[in-house]
């Protein structure tokens, strides 16, 4: 075990007395047993769908209103340099549940209903670790990764499951969660088919994280992800909340139009945050969150628990229609879909009171890292095998990175067009260096993040040696890690 895992690991013997209490009162064990409760920490992952980097106010958002979370990432540990696994959903969720670059998985693209892409059954899940380790787990919410019976959570590791949708994305917000006339039962969410008029999904997914915590083995640590479908379209905000935004915008902006910016291949990027329906969604999605924690707090689970918050990618603000996404990532480049950071570089903090102390690093790190962390945090033996391009951030959240953290290169494969404009391409970041390889045309860039963040001042022909180097490895990393 490394340094960073027996400091953890010492800090889990650590029982707090009144979490004991607390959790033998609220479940009594059952006659002539004696109540056992784990050392081990909880986790809760909180899994949003394609909220930007600049979705919160801690991460620089003028517009949203992100009180619960800005909290919440001034608790704990804030990555600066954070990065999705890929531009679009599943293949990050697949690098979630795996600690693998999607591409290994045969997973590169968003799973389309009926292509039969699925999560490899071969794979030892973040679900099935936690559950060999005596973890009781749950999913709620967008999974994602293949619609067919033995593709969902159950059959990866998770015990207790709700508000799956097997398409990836129900038709509506609004009960009954689908769109007018389709009947189609793949768009439907069968846990929430009993609701009731008015009932707005992010509402009822988090009721489901509230009744499990409730609910679960008191006696057993527990994993719970929470995969929100918010913010993901079709931006459909709680009602009551829109008419603020409105008036904000009105505030803020007056009847000036929203400016754009444009993007290769004629697409198009919004040019400020300003889209009211889409700020009353992250509302509603931080007031979601807010809940969670206090029921957290309440049960007296909050001291020994850790909590993730991140997202699949990033926000959707370009696309190649003439009107963009509901959202603005600048100074990020691009949004979802894409390779610039816009589109992979988002959100992430991960909190433990008591355990971990409040601080911000830019130690880059991207979604298959939180595998190999989770182990190492909880007191688990590392998996190499399975978690083969993830690393173990524990010495990074205790302020003392192992220097391999920094120095290795992260790299992106996204082969595909998307509706957002991006046409197919790789990119790799190696220390402040970043290069973005189109792969069906004639089309390099290369930028110093560093001096250049919004990725504006193409290198290439300046520095054509560090170009050359970067595009060499990341051609060598597309062929070590493709079939």
């Amino acid at each position: 075990m490394s340094s960073a895992g027996k400091h953890f690991a010492c800090w889990g013997a650590l029982v707090i007395c009144s979490l004991v209490g607390t959790l033998s009162g609220d479940f009594p064990a059952q006659a002539g047993e004696t109540p056992i409760v784990s050392n081990k920490p909880n986790v809760v992952i909180f899994f949003i769908d394609d909220l930007g980097r600049c979705d919160l106010r801690v991460d620089g958002s003028s517009f949203y209103e992100t009180p619960q979370l800005d909290a919440l990432a001034s608790s704990g540990v804030r990555f600066t340099d954070f990065y999705a696994a890929c531009a679009v959903c599943s293949p990050t969720r697949a690098a979630l549940m795996t600690g693998k670059v999607p591409q290994r998985l045969g997973i590169t693209d968003w799973i389309h209903p009926g292509s039969g892409v699925a999560l490899p059954s071969s794979e030892t899940t973040l679900g099935e670790a936690f559950t060999a380790s005596g973890y009781q787990t749950a999913y709620l919410g967008k999974w994602h990764l293949g619609e067919g019976e033995a593709d969902q959570p159950t059959r990866h590791g998770f015990e207790w499951i709700k508000g799956d949708n097997r398409a990836g994305q129900p038709g509506s917000y609004y009960f009954p969660f689908k769109r007018p006339g389709d009947n189609a039962p793949i768009w439907d969410v069968p846990d929430f088919a009993d609701g009731n008029q008015g009932d707005y999904l992010t509402d009822v997914l988090t009721a489901g994280a509230i009744e499990f915590l409730h609910a679960r083995d008191a006696q057993r640590p527990f994993l719970m992800c929470i995969g929100h479908y918010a913010v993901h379209t079709p931006i459909q905000p709680p009602i009551d909340v829109v008419a603020k935004y409105r008036q904000k915008r009105a505030e803020q902006f007056g009847d000036s139009p929203t400016p754009g910016v444009s993007a290769p291949f004629k697409a198009s990027s919004r040019g400020r945050q300003d889209d009211p329906p889409y700020a009353a969604m992250i509302e509603n999605l931080d007031d979601n969150v807010g809940r969670v924690l206090a029921t957290l707090d309440k049960l007296g689970l909050r001291e020994n628990t850790i909590v993730i918050f991140t997202s699949d990618n990033g926000g959707l603000c370009t696309t190649a229609r003439n009107q963009p996404g509901p959202t603005c990532n600048l100074p990020w480049r691009g949004g979802k879909g894409w390779n610039y950071e816009g589109g992979i570089r988002v959100s992430t903090f991960i909190a433990w009171p008591g355990r971990l102390q409040s601080s911000t690093t830019s130690v880059p790190a991207f979604t298959a890292d939180l595998y190999p962390t989770l182990l190492e945090l909880c007191g688990m033996p590392l998996q190499p095998t399975q978690h083969v391009d993830g690393q173990s951030l524990a010495s990074a959240l205790n302020g003392d990175p192992q220097p391999q953290l920094r120095e290795r290169s992260l790299a992106w494969y996204y082969p595909h067009d998307h509706g957002s404009g991006h046409r197919p391409s790789a990119a790799i970041r190696r220390g402040d260096w970043k290069l973005i390889q189109y792969l069906k045309e004639d089309r390099t860039e290369l930028y110093d993040l560093a001096a250049d963040p919004g990725e504006l001042h193409n290198l290439v022909a300046e520095q054509s040696e560090k170009a050359s180097d970067l595009r060499n490895e990341l051609s060598r990393w597309i062929d070590e890690t493709t079939d």
